[in-house]
């Protein structure tokens, strides 16, 4: 019992950063038994959410086609646009799926609490890295944002520079002029502020939902190894292996069910976001305060393609290797070796996260990404320079 108490701490802890990021743009499964009065904050945080990122979405596409004729201009526009509707397609997916992300959730926390002091050390070794990654990415997308709101105010009170809105955007109306700027500048950053919080709250929680996913099927390869025919009890574990096994799949499928055409979003969008963000780095190279900036929201880019791109490629190859577990099982003399050529015909279909089942979530395919997003980029450059 004390270990369990234990366990739960030791979870609690490294959950909070992901948990936080998750309520603060209200896709992470609310409790049971949550007071009525919680229930409407929730819904009210949750339509001012969608309300001031809705309009952002509006206002910079606007501003994107206002300045079509500036090539860096209609390409830093382009660049917020991708982010805000990239923002609203996180939000729609995660809230469509309530029920599969509240299985992924309570089966996180199951799996930390109730398992054997044995399995907790496998899901430590396997998971203790996506939960560093996913706290440094966190701070990294909030410093880049923080970066973005302060800059335009430094720029003005420092250098008397023009009035410009950080996030970009344009609202109908004379944005220049006291008091309306200061308004719509707080506005602004509040969209800023909840698009980093759902590019924080979807990438940790797929990085890490996915991890876990990979670690239960290394579980499962540790138990199947330990597998002897001199076991009395033989046929109960491989029959708990089994299980195992169904249980991993189930949880991978509805991970799948949920990230899916999110990945989709976010593979393709990215494309769009490192080539734009390398762009700018290359138009600004004179001017340090925006190169840091451009400089830190490529890393935070890049960063967030290469969490889901190794989340989902550790989930093929560990679901893929429990077939190899299952021969290299004490099964020689025994009589359970037909269950084990199920064990290893199932693994060979491994589990996966797919982007709308268009093609896997991998280090390969991250690489093809990075690949046409700086084939992108010397498009546009050329197109400068003409």
């Amino acid at each position: 019992m004390e270990s369990q108490v234990s366990a739960d701490k030791e979870y609690n802890d490294l959950i909070k950063p992901i948990m936080l990021s998750g309520k603060f743009i209200c896709v992470w499964p609310l409790e049971k038994d949550r007071p009525i009065h919680k229930k409407l904050l929730h819904i009210c945080h949750l339509f001012w959410l969608l309300f001031v990122l809705l309009s952002m979405c509006v206002t910079v596409t606007t501003d994107t086609i206002l300045h079509f004729d500036d090539l860096v201009e209609f390409t830093e526009c382009a660049l917020w646009s991708s982010v805000f509707y990239l923002t609203i397609v996180r939000l729609i997916i995660f809230m469509t799926h309530q029920k599969d992300m509240a299985y992924v959730v309570e089966t996180m926390r199951k799996d930390w609490i109730c398992s054997s002091y044995e399995d907790r050390v496998v899901l430590k070794e396997k998971c203790h890295f996506a939960f560093r990654l996913s706290k440094i990415f966190i701070s990294m997308v909030y410093g880049t944002v923080i970066c973005f709101s302060c800059l335009p105010i430094l720029e003005i009170f420092i250098q008397g520079g023009q009035r410009i809105l950080p996030f970009h955007g344009y609202f109908f109306i004379n944005q220049t002029v006291s008091p309306v700027y200061e308004c719509i500048y707080v506005f602004n950053v509040m969209g800023g502020f909840f698009a980093g919080g759902t590019i924080c709250g979807a990438t940790s929680f797929s990085l890490m939902a996915t991890i876990h996913g990979s670690a239960k099927f290394v579980v499962l390869q540790k138990k199947l190894e330990a597998i002897t025919s001199n076991d009395p009890h033989v046929d109960r574990a491989l029959a708990n292996c089994v299980k195992r096994h169904q249980d991993a799949i189930a949880f991978a499928d509805a991970l799948e069910r949920t990230i899916n055409v999110l990945a989709l979003a976010q593979f393709v969008i990215s494309t769009g976001l490192v080539c734009f963000a390398g762009f700018q780095i290359t138009s600004m190279i004179q001017n340090k305060a925006l190169l840091m900036e451009y400089g830190m929201f490529l890393q935070a880019a890049v960063l967030e393609l290469f969490m889901f791109s190794f989340s989902g490629n550790a989930l093929i190859e560990e679901s893929d290797a429990v077939g190899e577990s299952a021969y290299r099982s004490g099964w020689i003399g025994g009589t359970f070796g037909r269950s084990l050529q199920i064990v290893i015909m199932r693994s060979k279909v491994p589990s996966r996260i797919t982007a709308a089942k268009f093609y896997s979530m991998s280090l390969e395919t991250f690489s093809r990404v990075l690949s046409t997003s700086f084939s992108y980029i010397t498009v546009l450059m050329a197109a400068k320079e003409e």
